[in-house]
């Protein structure tokens, strides 16, 4: 099984430095497989583009780290990356009163062989399309979305709320934080994997995002989707990673 990956970050109409970071590993270190990584720092947070830096620079380090990662440790291995990207954001902004508050999401994606595993903290987000469907992998910890869990609020409610994108779990705003891991997935050619932040999600539909990321090579589908949220005047960075999957 073959693998394409594309991916590209844009600042977007934002004033300032973009706040999100990407990293695509692939076969480095002792990682015999790929890694996906991508970060949105906090928007209303101080150096929030150096804590989605600091959280994708760890979690890098960490997987391709030895010894190496086997499909045994691969969910494990993943989630503790995440937890010590949380360490080292929360201790760097306690060590730098200018920094305090910074915070960051993340969204991750570890494949070796056919398999892959997923993590999330925030509200960046991960799609498996298969075929032609597209399916939302990720759970937005935002406050609304916590609402319409409890049945507080419809996701009608959730949609037009302006507190749609405020987060209630973060990567560095505490010494601890709870990640998602997912359970191992099988890969089938065909298949796409899908990471982006708000910026894209925010402003393209998931059929969008489907047709896009489906109809043309992987750097090329990551380049049109960015292009398609800046037409579609999103405000905010924008960034996607797009895995296709091959015979």
């Amino acid at each position: 099984m073959k693998f394409e990956v594309g991916y590209r970050t844009d600042p977007g109409p934002r004033k300032g430095a973009n706040q999100d970071a990407i990293r695509v590993v692939a076969g480095e270190g002792h990682l015999d497989g790929i890694a996906l990584i991508l970060s949105d720092g906090m928007g209303g947070a101080r150096a929030g583009e150096r804590a989605s830096e600091i959280a994708v620079s760890v979690i890098e380090e960490e997987l391709v780290a030895a010894p190496p990662l086997t499909p045994t440790t691969a969910s494990e291995r993943l989630h503790q990356a995440i937890l010590t990207a949380n360490q080292s954001i929360y201790d760097e902004a306690q060590a730098m009163p200018e920094k305090q508050g910074m915070g960051c999401t993340i969204v991750a994606a570890l494949i070796l062989g056919n398999q892959g595993w997923i993590a999330s903290v925030g509200d960046s987000r991960a799609y498996l399309i298969r075929g032609e469907s597209s399916k939302q992998l990720t759970q937005d910890h935002t406050w609304v979305n916590a609402r319409v869990r409890d049945g507080i609020m419809t996701r009608e409610e959730a949609v037009n709320s302006g507190l749609r994108h405020v987060l209630d779990r973060a990567l560095g705003t505490r010494p601890n934080v709870e990640v998602d891991v997912w359970p191992a997935r099988t890969l089938e050619p065909g298949d796409v994997l899908l990471l982006c932040s708000d910026g894209l999600y925010g402003v393209l539909d998931d059929e969008e995002m489907r047709a896009t990321a489906t109809a043309y090579p992987a750097q090329q589908a990551a380049d049109r989707l960015v292009q398609q949220a800046l037409d579609a005047h999103t405000h905010d960075n924008v960034s996607v990673v797009v895995l296709q999957v091959r015979e």
